[in-house]
């Protein structure tokens, strides 16, 4: 393999040894260690956070250079925490433990602030990562895979869903970094459209259908950023192509065509009075949290507001014994989630969380080049993806995910906004 990232670790130096081997391991600890997620993230930051607070002559990292979108990012990792304590000072009820994953937010900014300034050779590391998170996805569904109930399997720590949401964004991911930081070897290319499938195969098998709506999305996004200065023959095939491909997934995979024509028989059934079914429920705890909305739309109820209203809005008749319990749970969509217990001031600060790393990223795009500016692409088709996962599901209601979406959203950042040697974007750009 040719890739820089291939460079054995010894040959980086002491102090990039460690950021090289976080941003290389991190997608793949998140699946496979229990707990892997947050005590990576945790303890990057904690880190970061002493280099910063360290003398520059210790540490060797140079002087930050703030920009507006650099500030902005930063203020917007702190949004979710700051509405949370808004809330709860409001309610006069703090509820300890819901602080802990918007924390987790705010957590990355160090992370982003000292990653952006480590050297290239360490950075280049993160050329394989998510193709090997992509490739340990498949690997724990097919080696040490957790029934979930009817079938449906998860890793032994994350739930079908969650599992499968992650599964799906690493394997798009794994094919984005195609010829990422050069032209890369057969055999990196070969692996990395194996890290497509297998965070693909990964996905299906958990029959988590809700994440499957992001595909057209990235699809989309990649071929739109993609064929600028293609050939017209290009523009026209490569979404074809596109087109055929997921065809010929719904045509040959018996899972996803029982999941799809499952939701078909679910919106049937709700219209004819059977709410209880698996999308009629989440149904009605959307119109539940609507109601709740318009009953408190400023502050919100505050923390676990949603789950204890279940009771009185079942007594309303508004939902069925069986919705009511399920959304003691949870709500099934982020933003409605945020916006019934934090009112509207947690919807600006969870929309916060995607509109302004995404704003930076396309902002990258337009600015950068070479490695950066596919970085910049990966990491906002990162973030349009968890955007479209939070639709169907909580996606910020485990520390877990919490914890590899934002260490996510800094590593790309970080090298979206890296200053590489001007010799490096050449070379990378002309691939």
């Amino acid at each position: 393999m040719s890739t820089s990232a291939t460079t054995p670790l010894r040959g980086i130096g002491p102090r990039s040894w460690l950021p090289a081997l976080f941003v290389l391991t991190f997608p793949a600890l998140s699946l496979l260690v229990h707990g892997g997620a947050s005590a990576v993230s945790i303890a990057a930051s904690v880190i970061s956070l002493a280099l910063l607070i360290a003398p520059a002559t210790r540490t060797g990292l140079p002087p930050i250079r703030w920009s507006r979108d650099d500030v902005r990012l930063c203020i917007a990792l702190a949004c979710p925490l700051i509405a949370v304590l808004i809330s709860g000072l409001w309610h006069r009820h703090i509820v300890p433990n819901t602080f802990d994953s918007p924390a987790r937010f705010f957590a990355a900014v160090p992370l982003v602030l000292v990653l952006r300034r480590a050297s290239t050779r360490a950075l280049a590391w993160a050329d394989l990562s998510f193709v090997l998170g992509a490739l340990a996805s498949l690997a724990i569904l097919l080696v040490m895979p957790r029934d979930w109930g009817n079938g449906r399997l998860g890793s032994p720590s994350l739930n079908p869903i969650h599992f499968g949401d992650i599964a799906l964004v690493l394997g798009a991911l794994s094919v984005l970094s195609l010829n990422w930081w050069k032209k890369d070897a057969v055999a990196v290319r070969v692996l990395k459209l194996v890290g497509l499938f297998a965070g693909l195969a990964a996905s299906l098998m958990t029959g988590a259908r809700g994440g499957w709506l992001a595909v057209p999305v990235i699809l989309v996004l990649s071929l739109y950023v993609r064929s600028r200065g293609k050939s017209r023959a290009w523009k026209v095939l490569m979404p074809l192509a596109a087109v055929v491909v997921l065809a010929g997934v719904y045509g040959f995979s018996t899972t996803v065509r029982e999941r799809v024509d499952a939701a078909s028989s679910d919106l049937t059934q709700y219209s004819q009075g059977n709410k209880d079914t698996s999308l009629g429920v989440r149904l009605q705890l959307y119109e539940a949290a609507l109601t709740l909305i318009k009953r408190h739309p400023v502050i919100g109820l505050g923390s676990d507001g949603f789950s204890d209203a279940m009771n009185s809005m079942a007594d309303e008749g508004a939902l069925t014994p069986v919705a009511a319990q399920f959304g003691k749970g949870e709500t099934h969509n982020q933003l409605l989630a945020y916006v019934a217990n934090y009112g509207l001031i947690g919807g600006v600060a969870l929309l916060a969380i995607y509109v302004v790393p995404g704003m930076f990223f396309w902002s990258c795009m337009s600015t950068r080049s070479g490695p950066a500016r596919r970085a910049a692409l990966m990491g906002l088709a990162f973030v349009v993806a968890f955007f479209i996962f939070g639709l169907t599901v909580e996606t910020f209601d485990l520390k877990a995910t919490v914890a590899f979406y934002s260490t996510v959203v800094a590593i790309l950042a970080a090298i979206s906004s890296h200053s590489f040697a001007p010799s490096q974007d050449r070379r990378a750009s002309s691939q």
